[in-house]
């Protein structure tokens, strides 16, 4: 079932435009909203409170799917959660108008959208590096996530992703936002090493795989660090001064392949008898 909901979330989010109602950051605002509403989350608060937001919603998402367990109608909750959990349909549509722009030679239109790229990124990427990020953090991460614990995983990463993001920008709760910041680093630690390791795999394996080993062992290397740093080495970048669009093509391509290979390992351990 697990292979079959990431097969069909990919295609319906490939052949049509997803509504609001179909993006986490809609459920993840409102939930903290209402956190903030009740005050959890001020600076007396302890690690277990924080610990208590997280918990909850996904415990709900696991009970509720564990009480259909082996159906046809958990197949359909698992699916639909997934399709609420993956994909950033804002960056996908900028991208796309990104190329479009370029090949009509508009390079004016190109930085604006480039901007609109990477209005959330803090430090200076480039526009190919802010997309294999964002891929990682909406697609590889979030299907590694569901492969492991099903509905619930994909919930557990999303939830605490958003939060990271929108504590990190309001300065009234630093600290859970530190305790969050943390807690993302704990569950980015093993996929993006998998991930990373599908670098290797589908792309110039003997120049990553170096870089991929000096990292493994350290946990304080940010997720963000690694995964750039491993794309760099995997895929070669030639850049051209007249065409804006080849390096984040060529980070997208090695992007695209690697979610491919994640796919066919869950399709493997699937057969296997290893995941559901």
């Amino acid at each position: 079932m697990t292979l079959i909901s990431l097969l069909l979330v990919l295609l319906i989010e490939r052949v049509t435009t997803l509504s609001k109602y179909w993006q986490a950051e809609l459920y993840t605002n409102k939930y903290l909203e209402v956190i903030k509403s009740k005050d959890w989350l001020n600076s007396s608060s302890k690690s277990w409170v924080l610990a208590l937001v997280v918990v909850l919603p996904v415990l709900c998402i696991y009970l509720l799917v564990q009480k259909f367990s082996g159906g046809l109608i958990e197949l359909i909750l698992s699916t639909a959660i997934l399709m609420v959990c993956m994909g950033c349909p804002v960056i996908r549509a900028t991208y796309k108008c990104f190329l479009q722009a370029a090949s009509k030679g508009d390079m004016q239109a190109c930085s604006m959208y480039e901007q609109q790229i990477k209005s959330n990124a803090t430090d200076d990427l480039s526009i190919g590096q802010n997309l294999i990020w964002q891929n990682y953090r909406h697609y590889a991460a979030v299907i590694l996530w569901f492969a492991a614990l099903g509905a619930a995983g994909a919930v557990l990463y999303v939830l605490i992703r958003e939060l990271s993001n929108k504590l990190e920008a309001d300065d009234e709760h630093k600290i859970a936002a530190a305790q969050t910041k943390r807690l993302l680093t704990i569950v980015d630690w093993i996929p993006v090493r998998i991930t990373t390791l599908g670098f290797l795999v589908v792309g110039h394996f003997s120049r990553a795989l170096p870089t991929w080993l000096s990292y493994l062992p350290d946990p304080t290397v940010p997720a963000k660090t690694l995964l750039l740093d491993v794309s760099k080495k995997a895929e070669e970048i030639e850049l051209d001064e007249e065409d804006c669009t080849e390096e984040p093509c060529t980070l997208v391509r090695l992007a695209k392949r690697n979610v491919m290979f994640l796919l066919v390992v869950i399709a493997i351990l699937s057969i296997s008898g290893w995941i559901n």
